[in-house]
């Protein structure tokens, strides 16, 4: 479980379970899932476009909107700037925390990129990734 503070100071609380994913994928479109895939562009994505994260996001915490007695749009209107990137982190955090072993120490190590402390988007994959495939040549 990790949370967030949207741009009123307001925290939420992120739990990717089964439940979350499934509701992820109605209101985004994505299947949280797939992040672990090498031909997935899923993380590009959600560096990318602020938009998503925020639709994930919604997805993910649903019932804490609901219980809030927020509409879709009080959600969206909370999450603006550095919101959405603290969003994006809690998500992503608690989605490594969702798999189990061995593919959630392969995708921690993935997000957190190389050694030198460079993200996965800044050099450490193409992007497209998490990370490169063990059984990608070395060049």
């Amino acid at each position: 479980m990790k949370t967030f503070v949207d741009a009123t100071g307001k925290t939420w609380t992120v739990t990717i379970n089964t439940s979350a994913v499934k509701r992820a994928k109605e209101t985004a479109g994505v299947y949280l899932v797939d992040m672990v895939k090498e031909e997935s562009d899923l993380y590009g994505r959600l560096l990318l476009d602020p938009v998503l994260v925020c639709d994930v996001a919604y997805g993910v915490c649903e019932p804490e909107v609901k219980a809030r007695k927020f509409t879709r749009d009080d959600f969206n209107a909370v999450l603006v700037g550095d919101a959405i990137a603290a969003a994006r982190e809690a998500i992503l955090g608690d989605l490594v925390d969702f798999f189990p072993n061995p593919i959630r120490s392969i995708f921690r190590k993935a997000l957190a990129g190389p050694p030198d402390g460079r993200g996965p988007a800044s050099g450490g994959s193409s992007g497209n990734s998490p990370a490169p495939s063990a059984s990608t040549p070395a060049t």
